[in-house]
Order: structure tokens, then sequence, then C-alpha cells
């Protein structure tokens, strides 16, 4: 750091040149996510001379295509690459998963997702040509083009304000921060663009492979990182298939429908879709001869995926270049994509009617748009409010486009917060017009809130199951193994919270098991000549975090069930011999197989989801938690000891489990993922349950161990009304509990104890029941012919 100095020119306001040494590297503080770090900042002239040099010179990548065949999987850390060590999984900070992880593999239990990574390495690919010549020429001119970033980002800024206006001077700084910002990331993504055509003119005219790995969720990703399928659209407009294939009519169709639904034109029904490619021949035609050019229309730049456009406009032009297109070897993929498959999963698990209709489980004429309907609810409450006066919602009257709530919709099953979709809903708000920057922020908070009540209110059964997911989640987080418990059945509340080491576990249908590693780790700072840093020991045993835990549960799980059902599809494609790639929930297969695909992708979604998941995941939590016990002072909420305690008999034999219906009432009052806005809902929902499953006698009974209960002073201060509810609920009358004095501290036994079996709940007996499912039968989507279009 100070021995390290460049010399840096410059001209004064006289024109006098000048030079001096400054430090190549300063160090500084900045403030990230509220958080105080440390930074080491390169000179503004090593920057400049970084970026002249040849990207050749400073990169040396290691995981790059393959010119072979990938090696077959054979163990957990045995395949992919010939040389360079590659395991299965990518696994951070997790000797949990690792350790199930090698024992699953020595057992055999996951040689079908070797199988399944084996299929997808084997599938060759070449570079466009034609594709990467267009990309050069754009990249050459510097311009903001179809997604390449320019050289300079032109930003205008706003003129300094006056000095004796902080509100003005505020705002300034605001729009300053947010330039700046955009510049650094425009020069981000302008190097990722670079290191992508280094790769690409590496081997562009190679056949090559990707070898392929999962997450801990069982999705599977290419290992080469910078240039793949997975990438973005101007990766996916640089790959073909290496192998060729006839088009034959049903092909061509399908490359037709492939070219609409890239352009964005992929709402309407199949049969409209090869017409709209049919009514713009020409401007196809003009766009694969003349992309660029001065006399060209440039029609695929309006195209929702420009690149991938353009080369399926290359490619159908081509085709109709010869007198039988039908005969043409193509060698273009094809995707077949699922509408929301979140929501489809969630369809079919809940066997929700309601839900399957708009998520294309359905048969229907045209394809249903899930996002679209969303837009439609959330703009009838939108007018409702503006007529109220709601100063929110008139400024976004009328202008409640799909896109503004389509990633919303999308990530919901995937357990977006609030926070996260009013995120979301403010990047599209910058790009409506009469929202300005500093509006958007409280309209992204209305909409947010609207938007996702409308999808509670359309998916009522995805958020039944969301809820069971979380709320087990929770208690197996919360859970201690038996052999704890008799060591520390007098320990504190404090001193109990500490043995929560249990992680949430499951395996999916093909073997794989799959362990959140959602742990709190243990920080230990190191003083050094520069700064102060912490550090952290992964392979430390420590709590898990149980908000975490269960939060990011339903996303994991349906992440698993869509993994799975990309497995199985891949898995049948090798059988059937046809070639097959796969982006998650869009598969994608040469335009003359897309009709056996779609086969194939229905009959694995079929069996996938006739295999009872939900019961066989309860069993499996059931066997695997067998004997672990929840601390009854983990429920955090006061109230709660006191419900539990009047929902158990005291005349019951005290061998005899509490009765798992009425403590599952409880249990669902814990769930801290609910939002706010929902939790008032929630509580009233469950204490009406258990007033009609209560006798006023059985009440009245568990009355007399209330002044003799466990005691919590909840993590957070329940609302007023729901307090009023509970309280009202414990009585059954106008009287009030005894207060206890206001020196009560968190976590601390203030009055006796209850049985031992009330201390340590066990976790079999207050795993929620699964939710009633619909009378959807999911053998009906070999009907709907837009399942995956």
């Amino acid at each position: 750091m100070e021995s390290a100095t460049i010399e840096r020119n410059g001209v004064d306001e006289h024109g006098e040149q000048h030079s001096e040494d400054q430090p190549a590297f300063t160090h500084s503080y900045e403030y990230v996510r509220g958080k105080k770090l440390g930074v080491i900042k390169l000179n503004p002239v090593v920057g400049e001379k970084m970026a002249r040099d040849s990207v050749k010179e400073t990169l040396h990548p290691r995981h790059l295509p393959m010119l072979v065949k990938p090696r077959p999987w054979e163990d957990y850390d045995k395949g992919g690459y010939l040389k360079l060590h590659s395991t299965v999984m990518r696994i951070k900070d997790s000797l949990e998963q690792l350790s199930y992880l090698r024992h699953a593999s020595a057992a055999g239990h996951i040689d079908f997702v070797y199988e399944c990574l084996d299929a997808l390495g084997e599938t060759p690919w070449r570079i466009n040509n034609k594709i990467l010549n267009v990309v050069l020429e754009v990249w050459n001119e510097g311009k903001n083009i179809a997604g390449i970033p320019p050289v300079q980002l032109e930003v205008e800024e706003p003129p300094p304000p006056a000095d004796d206006d902080p509100r003005a001077r505020a705002t300034y700084l605001f729009k300053m921060k947010s330039i700046l910002t955009d510049k650094r990331n425009n020069h981000g993504e302008r190097c990722h663009v670079n290191y992508k055509l280094e790769v690409a003119r590496a081997f562009v005219n190679d056949e090559f492979y990707f070898p392929h790995n999962v997450d801990f969720r069982g999705r599977a990703y290419p290992i080469p990182p910078h240039l793949n399928h997975i990438g973005d659209d101007l990766s996916r407009g640089l790959l073909l298939f290496a192998e060729h294939r006839p088009l034959g009519e049903r092909g061509l169709r399908w490359l037709k429908i492939h070219i609409a639904n890239l352009y964005g034109f992929d709402k309407a029904s199949f049969d409209e879709r090869a017409q709209f490619a049919d009514d713009r021949l020409e401007e196809i035609k003009d766009s694969a001869e003349n992309p660029l050019t001065a006399q060209g229309k440039k029609w695929w730049l309006g195209a929702d995926d420009p690149w991938q456009c353009l080369a399926t406009c290359m490619e159908l032009t081509e085709a109709l270049k010869l007198p039988n297109p039908y005969l043409y070897e193509s060698n273009l993929p094809v995707h077949q994509d699922g509408t929301c498959n979140g929501l489809q999963h969630y369809a079919a698990l809940g066997g929700d009617a309601t839900g399957a209709q708009h998520v294309n489980l359905e048969h229907g004429l045209r394809p249903a748009d899930v996002y679209s309907h969303v837009a439609r609810m959330v703009d009838v409450i939108v007018n409702k409010d503006a007529a109220a006066g709601f100063p929110e919602a008139l400024l976004v009257q009328g202008k409640i486009a799909r896109k503004v709530v389509k990633q919303t919709v999308m990530t919901t099953v995937y357990g977006v917060t609030f926070i996260g979709a009013r995120d979301q809903i403010e990047k599209q708000l910058r790009d409506i017009v009469g929202v300005s920057r500093e509006e958007s922020w409280p309209v992204a908070a209305y909409l947010a809130k609207q938007v996702l009540g409308a999808i509670g209110d359309l998916f009522s059964g995805a958020s039944s199951i969301q809820h069971w997911l979380s709320i087990s989640a929770r208690l197996i987080a919360k859970s201690i193994p038996k052999d704890r418990v008799e060591a520390i059945q007098d320990a504190s509340p404090r001193e109990a919270a500490r043995e929560r080491m249990t992680s949430v576990i499951w395996t999916t249908a093909l073997g794989l098991p799959i362990v959140q590693p959602y742990r709190k780790a243990k920080k230990k700072q190191i003083l050094t000549s520069l700064q102060s840093v912490f550090i952290s020991d992964p392979n430390l045993p420590t709590q898990v975090d149980p908000v975490k835990q269960s939060a990011a549960f339903p996303p994991n799980f349906v992440h698993s069930l869509d993994a799975t059902h990309m497995m199985l599809t891949a898995l049948e494609c090798r059988a059937a011999s046809i070639t097959f790639a796969s982006v998650h929930d869009s598969y994608w297969t040469h335009a003359s197989t897309v009709d056996d695909m779609s086969a194939i992708i229905r009959d694995t979604f079929i069996a996938l989801h006739n295999s009872n998941i939900l019961q066989k995941l309860r069993e499996e939590f059931l066997d695997r938690y067998e004997g672990y016990r929840v601390p009854l002072s983990t429920l955090t909420d006061r109230e709660l000891c006191y419900i539990l305690r009047s929902l158990v008999d005291p005349s019951r034999d005290p061998e005899s489990p509490p009765e798992p219906a009425l403590l599952s009432l409880i249990v669902a009052l814990v769930k801290r993922s609910a939002s706010r806005y929902a939790k008032e809902e929630v509580t009233k929902q469950a204490l009406m349950a258990a007033e009609e499953l209560l006798s006023s006698a059985q009440l009245e009974a568990g009355k007399e161990s209330v002044d003799n209960a466990v005691e919590m002073v909840p993590d957070e201060e329940p609302e007023a009304a729901v307090e009023d509810m509970i309280e009202e609920f414990i009585e059954g009358s106008e009287e009030k509990p005894t207060k206890r004095k206001s020196s009560i501290k968190r976590g601390r036994v203030v009055a006796g104890k209850l049985d031992r079996d009330l201390q340590y709940l066990l976790l079999t007996d207050i795993l929620p029941i699964l939710p009633e499912k619909g009378d959807f039968d999911v053998h009906r989507i070999k009907d709907s012919e837009y399942f995956f279009s």
C-alpha cells in the first residue's frame, strides 16, 4: 500500500501541466447495507491503464467449456472435468451437507442424479458465428445496442442546488449517488461482456461441452461460469447445438412460434404466434441479412430477447431459401417454458383447481396469463383507492401494466418478502411516466401490499402449503435431539436456545439429500496494520438460524421439485435420443423434437406429483426427527403458554402425548414469516378453530394451572388487537389474567414448572397436519397444450 505509487498528470486552469506521484491503492471505509466495510480502491490512472490492456493478458480462467465429453460422475467428487477437481454439489460452508452427500453417494442413492448430469453434459454445442460477428461489430462501435453496454454511459447530471437549501441538497446528493452507481454498473457489465466474447472467440470453430453439477437444492448448472446457456440473452444467442436435424413440417412451425415467443408475442395461441411470424417474413429476412446496416429496418431490436430473436431470424431465413424448407438441417435450440413454474408445482401439490387454471395446468383455448390477471386485480383496487383520494393510487391509476407485477408474482412462490416486492416494483416504476424517483418509493410500498394481497386471494392453496412448510421448518429448527434434552432439562430458556442445532433436511424423489445451510456464524476479530477484520470458521458447529430456516424452506423445497422434474425429463429424453438442455424450468431441444419433448414433460410432471409428495415429506420429518423435542420457551409468546396449558386436559395420562390437532393451532400462532398485515387474520382463524374444538369445561379446567405456567416475554410485543383477543380467549369472561411485575425479564422462569412433557414438546406431536388437498387431477395437464409453451 505504501510503496506502490503511480505518476498522475493534469492541467490546471491556466493551462500549465503538473505531475505528482500518488498511491496506486488507497484504503477507506464505505457503508454497505448499514455496515461499515473497509475497501481498497484503485487510483483512476491505474484503472484506465488496466482498461486499455487486453483481457487475455490479465485473465487466466480455469473452468472453461470442454473439447471432449465430460467425465461421467462416479462419486460426489469424481466427474465433470478430466483433471480439474470438481464436486457434484456446490456446497458453501456446510460440512453437514457434505456428510449427507457422501453417505448417499456411497449407498448408491443418487445414481439417477449422476445419470442426469451426464446426460446434460453430453449435449454438444457450437458458437453461432453469425451472431458473434454482429456482436463484435456492436462492441467495437461502443454504442448501447441490444443490451450491450456502451463505452461511456451518458447521463445528464442535475445542476448543483443552492447551499442554503438542505432539502434540495439532499435530493441532489441522492440523484448523484444513483448516477454514479449506474456508471459503475455499466463498467462492470461491459467487463462481463468482454470476458464472454473472449471465451466465444476462443471456441469459435470448436464443438464443446458443458460439464454440470447441482446446487444444494438439486438445481443443475453448467460449471463453466462465463459463457453458457443459463446466461443472459447474449449468451444464449451465441450458442447453437452442434448436432443438426431436419426441421420437418412441425419443426418449421415451432421455429416460427419460437420467433413470436422471443419477440414478446407469447400470450396468444400457437396458431396466432405462427401467423405472427408469417405476417413478418419480410422483416425477419431483412433482420437476418441487414442486422445493423443503415438500409435495414432493424426489426429484431424490438424483441424482448433481441440476440436470440436475431439468431432465429437467420435460421428461419436460411430454411425458407430452400425449395423444401422441411429438409433444412437446423441446430437452433427451441424452448418450452413453464408458466410461473413455482405456482404450477404449488397448484399440483394442493390440488388447487382455481390456481391450476391460471397457470395453464387446465386446458384452455388460449394460454392463461397469471401476471396480467394479477395486474387487473390490482388495477381494480387502485381505481377504488384513487376514488377515495389516496395519493399513491392517484399517481399510478391506469398505469398498472403486466410488467409492473410480473417479477413479484413470479418470486412470491419463492418466498419474496414485502421489502423484496417493494424493491422489485420500485424498479419497474422508474419507467412509468408521471412517477418521479422520489415518489416511486412510497408508491412501490403501496403497490407491493396490493400485489401480495391479490396473489394470496388468487392462490389460496399455495399460501396454505407455504404456511405449512414455514411452520414445520421453524419447529424443526427449534427442536433438540432426545439425548440433549436429558442433559439440559433444568436449563434456562437461554441455555436451551443454544442447543438449537437441527437443520431442515429432506430427500428428493431421486434420492438427493438436501440440507439447509443457514446457521449463525461465530465471528472472530483480527487486528491488522490496516484495519480490524472479522472472520468466521464455517467448520465450527453453530446454532441454526430458525428465521432463515423457516423463510427459505418453501422456496428451496419448490426449487428441489422443479429440479427433480427437469432431471426426470432429461433422463427420458436421453432414453428417446432427444437432444436436451435446460435452464431450470425452460427446456430446450431441436425444433423437430419439440412435440416429443413436450409429451415427456407432461408424463414426468404427472409421475412426480402422483407420488403424494407432501405426505411423504411429512412422514420423512416424523421419522427423521423422532424423539426430538421443542422447548416450550422457544415459542416466545407469553400468551401461547397460557393457551397451550388451557388446551391440555389436566386429568390426562401424563404418558400420553398432547392432542396434535390442538397443539397445531398454537404452532400456527408463532409463524413469524407471515406478513404483519396477515398476522391478525391468522390469529383470528386459529382462535376460532380452537373455540370450536374445546368445550367451556376444558377451558375452565385449564385455568387452575395458568398461574404456574412458564411465562415468557415475547420477542416482539403483539399488536393490541391480537393481545386482547388472546386474553379474552384465555379467560372466557371479562376478567383479565393477573399481570406480572414489570421487572420480569425476557426468558426468565417466574413461577413453578410445567410437566416435563410440556416443557419440551415432542416435535412429532406438534408438527402441523397437512392442508386439505383440492380436487384438481394432475392428469388433466395432458389436455393442456399451453402447460409448457
